[in-house]
């Protein structure tokens, strides 16, 4: 049984939130779901919907977090991919008793929900999310 039940969505660092929202809807027609401000975590962001997954553009809103400091090294691209479970103890557990790196504390995500990030050394460079949504 897999780990993971879904794409959650992912997440595309980029220098400017309305060029790039004006790039997927009139490139690729999708729809933006959502625009928001998230000050916990200093970045403006728009969500659109693509099958049961979301595409979130975000751009930082602060000069000295994660995000600036990534668009700032590598440019702009892919920052994270995020993957939904059942029951986000349980996977990290089952992470951390094969040797994976995970975030120390699980944050609150938006609508509730809970999450935490897995060390891209463990994951061929890649920066993977855990989330675990509210029950509906």
């Amino acid at each position: 049984m897999a780990l993971a039940k879904k794409i959650d969505h992912v997440a595309i660092a980029v220098k400017d939130l309305d060029a790039a929202v004006k790039t997927y809807t009139a490139n690729f027609g999708f729809q933006v779901r959502q625009r928001t401000d998230v000050a916990a975590l200093g970045i403006r962001l728009a969500m659109l919907p693509i099958g049961d997954a979301d595409l979130e553009l975000f751009t930082p809103t602060v000069a000295d977090n994660p995000p600036a400091k990534f668009l700032a090294e590598r440019g702009e691209g892919m920052y994270v991919l995020s993957l939904e479970v059942d029951d986000l103890d349980a996977a990290v557990a089952t992470l951390t008793g094969k040797g994976i790196k995970v975030s120390t504390a699980a944050r609150t995500a938006d609508g509730g929900g809970r999450l935490v990030y897995l060390s891209p050394k463990s994951t061929h460079g890649v920066l993977l999310q855990l989330i675990e949504r509210p029950m509906s």
